[in-house]
């Protein structure tokens, strides 16, 4: 009996050596060894932040460690072995054991499309593009037709202020910050920039005799702030003061006596003297300069645009019955409408263009719509249409560039002549036809289309007084009686 146990007893040690050499052969066979450490790399693929490569061991099961890579306007979906896509796919964080060395690629997925949990259609995302700032902020999500405040800017840009945004890069301006708005689609929303003006330095304007006589002290101004100049106290015999130039013979830029003026730069300014008692029909009214350039009307002209302080000066482009300048020119922000030109509110002598058939048969710009008036006080004006019709039809005109500056120069029956600087108008955010004059009149287009006023167009191609749409931006050159 004892001799069959010890039988038994060898044969199942002999069995369990079989076992163990056995599996030993397999593994051996198979290349496998429970002891050797295999390296995931994480590549952003497009995104950007670090993660640190992961290590794993044989054929031990492992977590991948969580994605911490980011991408502005995407979001993370999978991890694959080829960088398109086309390889083999892992999720986030899944449990994987792996034999070799690899590099796992960041699949991305616009966030217009990141709603799995949405069945309803009824959820959008709005991206936020820095358009020329840096730094970063996360997409917002909006639930249709539900109104959401606009999440507030996060970007910044060297030497610029943050104006607005707008769904193009290039747009007018639709959305202030933090506004409260309803989204029903998936949209992109970019940064509007507006360049940020460097304070004001001390700068002086010198004051030339020219041949008279007489003592004036300098005279300190801050850039870019609006001061009158020193009362004229020079004196020549035989000579009556005109006014100041910058350059002696009278070719530069010239300034009135007591002018409000701006500069940006030091200065002299030359006192300019006329023998016989200076040319006839040149005033000042409320500090503006006039000209009379003889026609029928005896209406004067201003020497310069309404925003300038010398003719040479563009000035500050308005819309029609606005006064003053704005950022972007269109019917959405027009002052006298609901938004489109066919729901004017106010101007209007035909039902179909207002506001609910409003009709007020106003066709003549009021004083308090009136840019000349609002900006240079009482007695100046925008001309009217007959007005400006007369200076186009009493004048010479010529293609002239004086200062630097293109423009045309009208020269009324008498020999006295006004420089219009050409400027083009504004639509939206751009300049078009920049080498043509476009001037207000004050004179709506009351011919069942009164989204337009009468204006002055003089160029290359077109010169007469023509219409423009009410809601660009033209300029405008003051008149008074």
């Amino acid at each position: 009996m004892q001799h069959l146990y010890n039988n038994l007893n060898n044969m199942r040690k002999f069995i369990i050596l079989f076992v163990i050499v056995s599996v030993a052969g397999m593994l051996a066979f198979s290349g496998c060894d429970f002891g050797d450490t295999y390296t995931i790399t994480f590549d952003a693929n497009g995104g950007t932040g670090v993660m640190e490569p992961q290590t794993f061991t044989g054929s031990v099961n492992k977590a991948l460690t969580l994605n911490k890579f980011t991408r502005e306007g995407y979001g993370f979906a999978e991890w694959n072995t080829i960088p398109d896509g086309t390889g083999v796919r892992y999720m986030d964080g899944q449990e994987i054991s792996v034999s070799n060395d690899m590099t796992l690629y960041a699949q991305w997925t616009a966030d217009s499309i990141l709603h799995p949990s949405d069945t309803t259609g009824n959820i959008f995302v709005v991206t936020f593009d820095a358009n020329g700032g840096t730094g970063s902020m996360q997409s917002q999500t909006f639930t249709k037709d539900v109104a959401q405040a606009l999440t507030l800017n996060a970007f910044t840009r060297e030497n610029y202020s943050f104006y607005c945004w707008d769904t193009v890069p290039d747009g007018a301006g639709l959305y202030l910050d933090g506004q409260e708005i309803t989204v029903t689609s998936d949209m992109t929303l970019y940064a509007k920039w507006t360049e940020d003006t460097p304070g004001p330095v001390s700068v002086v304007v010198t004051f030339n005799a020219n041949g008279g006589t007489g003592t004036m002290q300098p005279q300190t101004f801050q850039s870019g702030v609006r001061q009158e100049l020193t009362a004229n106290a020079f004196t020549r015999e035989g000579y009556t003061f005109v006014k100041w130039n910058t350059i002696a013979d009278g070719s530069g830029l010239h300034y009135y006596d007591e002018q409000d003026i701006v500069i940006y730069e030091s200065m002299t300014l030359y006192a300019q003297w006329s023998s016989n008692g200076g040319t006839q029909g040149e005033g000042q009214l409320n500090g503006h300069a006039y000209i009379d350039l003889g026609l029928p009307s005896g209406t004067k002209w201003a020497t310069c645009n309404v925003g300038a302080t010398v003719p040479e000066g563009h000035g500050e482009p308005v819309a029609w019955g606005e006064t003053a300048s704005k950022y972007s020119y269109f019917w959405t922000n027009y002052k006298y409408c609901n938004g489109s030109y066919v729901e004017l509110t106010k101007y209007c002598n035909v039902s179909y263009y207002g506001i609910n058939g409003h009709v007020d048969n106003l066709t003549t710009l009021e004083s308090v719509d009136d840019a000349a008036t609002s900006n240079w006080g009482a007695g100046w004006r925008t001309p009217t249409r007959n007005e400006m019709d007369e200076l186009f039809d009493n004048c010479t005109r010529a293609a002239v560039t004086q200062g630097g500056v293109a423009g045309y120069k009208f020269t009324g029956p008498n020999g006295n002549s006004i420089f219009l600087p050409a400027n083009g108008y504004r639509d939206m955010e751009t300049v078009y036809d920049a080498n043509t004059c476009y001037y207000w009149t004050s004179t709506l287009y009351t011919a069942n289309e009164p989204y337009m006023a009468y204006s002055l167009i003089v160029g290359p191609e077109n010169s007469y007084v023509n219409v423009s749409s009410r809601a660009r931006g033209l300029l405008v050159r003051a008149v008074c009686r």
